[in-house]
């Protein structure tokens, strides 16, 4: 049996395990629809040197059983419905995902390549050479609560609660993740029905397949920031279609580094969130003219100002005092007394702070207003006209308007080297004209946006330099640091302007 799977993911932030699946039957959505509840054995399977990864497909083997199993379970001694699964690499957008999927009855609990014949297996492995390599890579093991939805907004709909645990080499990471799986009907139903559960239940959009994160745990990788992907746009790309890849990739990057939030404590998870957003208004301002009709977000504000704390905070401890505490401790010993009180203050607040920021993940008018903009994204991206081939005119004219307006910022900046306001819009308008640069170098020659860039980093590295000894200060102050500390990086500060 093969289909398109189209599905839509949710971590349900702040939910406890033995919980949710109660509060859930309560919703209103899904309080009169009938459920089924079943344990869900994983397998999955790749080659020692993880080919089917780095192609982006994967093969699992599910038993489906009525009862759950014990930790040392084996394929012989489970009781349940086997079944071979091949997914082909999909694509996601704005949360939502869409692939292939193929699947055979095996009742014998064992891979059989007779069951991949009629999927894209047989062009990957036409001799059955790789089918000969395949061996277990991990594991995933969960309860899954189902219920299914029939005529919801024309739509029929498969809403499944998964709690359970990834395993991999003596290594797990938990499992509690909704999905929406759409069997028949309008996309748009996907994202009629979360918002309802949204209403109630705290959500994050989530992109990353159990099977990804599988890998990860199998390769014993911590869970880490997400960078930004570089953006690919064919010659001859459409201003609409170029806003629709740029907005999507950096949905992606925001909401990647969000989820990641949730349980890493590296401040580059932060800075890259932050980063994501940043990215996203710059698109949204360079594709303005195209991209009528888009969604609010003003229900992350509450985030984004933790989100900003937290890096404030992060920035302090680890970049600007791990750069200027060495020179003011200068081996004297009351000078590292009051070096480590500090530290420990900041230690303390950032504590604090990302109990706040996991706190704001959290709130419902988070998920909602980021399955707003999933919801608009997509949107954007099935009312779009077809591509039209064509010349870069429109690129070049939004990089030269960013262009002058860098320019006439970083003048007005120089000119007034002590007003905070020229340099911060100078930073700003920093910020865009190399996002910009970054989005367009497809379309552009080389030399236009490699220019545009190095300009950009030179202003964001003077001016974002001078913006964290300010801040430092303040936060410092705010800390009740010691006078001596402050007045010492406020001399740095005097320096670095000249």
């Amino acid at each position: 049996m093969s289909y398109a799977e189209t599905e839509l993911k949710l971590l349900l932030p702040g939910a406890q395990p033995s919980a949710i699946e109660e509060r859930l039957r309560r919703l209103k959505v899904l309080a009169r629809r009938r459920l089924a509840t079943h344990w869900l054995w994983n397998v999955y399977f790749d080659t020692p040197d993880q080919q089917l990864r780095q192609q982006r497909h994967a093969l699992r083997l599910r038993c489906i059983s009525d009862a759950p199993w014990r930790a040392n379970a084996s394929a012989a001694t489970v009781r349940g419905e086997w079944v071979q699964t091949f997914k082909s690499a999909g694509i996601s957008q704005g949360g939502l995902s869409r692939r292939g999927e193929w699947e055979s009855r095996q009742p014998s609990g064992r891979l059989d390549r007779a069951g991949l014949r009629e999927t894209p297996w047989a062009d990957l492995d036409p001799d059955g050479r790789l089918f000969g390599q395949l061996t277990p890579c991990f594991e995933t093991r969960c309860r899954r609560t189902v219920w299914t939805l029939h005529r919801y907004q024309g739509a029929t709909i498969e809403v499944a609660l998964d709690v359970g645990e990834i395993v991999a080499n003596g290594r797990s990471e938990p499992i509690l993740e909704l999905e929406f799986e759409l069997l028949q009907g309008p996309s748009e139903a996907l994202f009629h029905l979360a918002q309802q559960v949204a209403s109630e239940v705290a959500v994050l959009p989530f992109d990353q397949s159990k099977a990804e994160r599988g890998y990860r745990l199998a390769q014993g990788l911590p869970r880490e920031a997400s960078p930004a992907q570089a953006l690919h746009l064919a010659p001859g790309t459409g201003p609409q279609q170029a806003g629709v890849q740029a907005l999507a990739a950096c949905f992606d990057h925001f909401s990647r580094n969000l989820a990641c939030a949730l349980v890493s404590d590296d401040p580059e998870v932060v800075h890259q969130a932050r980063v994501g957003w940043r990215r996203w208004r710059s698109a949204v301002r360079l594709f303005a003219p195209w991209l009528p009709g888009r969604p609010e977000a003003d229900g992350l504000r509450p985030l984004l100002q933790e989100l900003g704390r937290m890096r404030d905070l992060d920035v302090l401890r680890v970049d600007t005092l791990g750069r200027w505490l060495p020179a003011f401790v200068d081996a004297d010993a009351e000078r590292q007394r009051i070096a480590d009180l500090a530290l420990e203050r900041i230690d303390e607040a950032r504590l604090t702070q990302r109990a706040r920021l996991r706190a704001a993940l959290a709130a419902p008018e988070t998920g909602q207003t980021l399955l707003a903009l999933a919801q608009g994204l997509f949107q954007l991206a099935t009312a779009q006209t077809p591509a039209e081939a064509g010349d870069a005119h429109w690129a070049r004219k939004r990089i030269r308007k960013l262009r002058r307006r860098l320019d006439a910022a970083l003048k007005a900046s120089r000119q007034a080297p002590a007003n905070l306001e020229q340099s911060h819009r100078a930073r700003i308008q920093a910020k865009r004209a190399r996002y910009a640069a970054e989005m367009l170098r497809d379309l552009l020659p080389a030399r236009r946006t490699k220019g545009l860039t190095r300009a950009a980093i030179e202003v964001q590295t003077r001016v974002g330099a001078e913006r964290d000894l300010r801040q430092a200060v303040h936060l410092l102050e705010e800390l009740q640091a010691d006078g001596k500390l402050t007045s010492f990086l406020r001399g740095v500060l005097a320096g670095l302007i000249g």
